[in-house]
């Protein structure tokens, strides 16, 4: 899997491809194992580049649509927050929408 560094993440530099609903894109990012996991809302707001659109990201294989974020919202169980990268809109939606996953894990720190 090729990765991207920003910020002391490490991002996965292409999705598969595949949307999926939230608990899938959860299981989903465990499968990978090694400390992948599903963004924070606030990491995946981190890559929004508001200073450009189709995509608003600054990982360049982003597509223009909707990826999830790990943070579920707090009003609603069923609905979990994402990021349109079209325009970098951030919203909540239900869970069981599909949308693309970009998962992410903490840098490794050196020995």
């Amino acid at each position: 899997m090729k990765t991207i560094i920003i910020d002391n993440l490490e991002w996965q530099l292409d999705d598969d491809g595949i949307k999926r609903n939230w608990k899938d894109s959860v299981i989903y990012a465990t499968t990978l194992r090694y400390g992948w996991r599903l963004p924070t809302i606030e990491e995946l707001i981190s890559i929004v580049d508001y200073n450009t659109h189709s995509p608003a990201c600054k990982i360049d294989s982003c597509r223009s649509s909707f990826y999830w974020s790990g943070t579920p919202y707090d009003h609603y169980r069923d609905y979990a927050w994402n990021v349109n990268f079209g325009y970098g809109y951030v919203l909540n939606y239900f869970k069981d929408y599909h949308y693309y996953v970009r998962c992410v894990r903490p840098v490794a720190e050196e020995s």
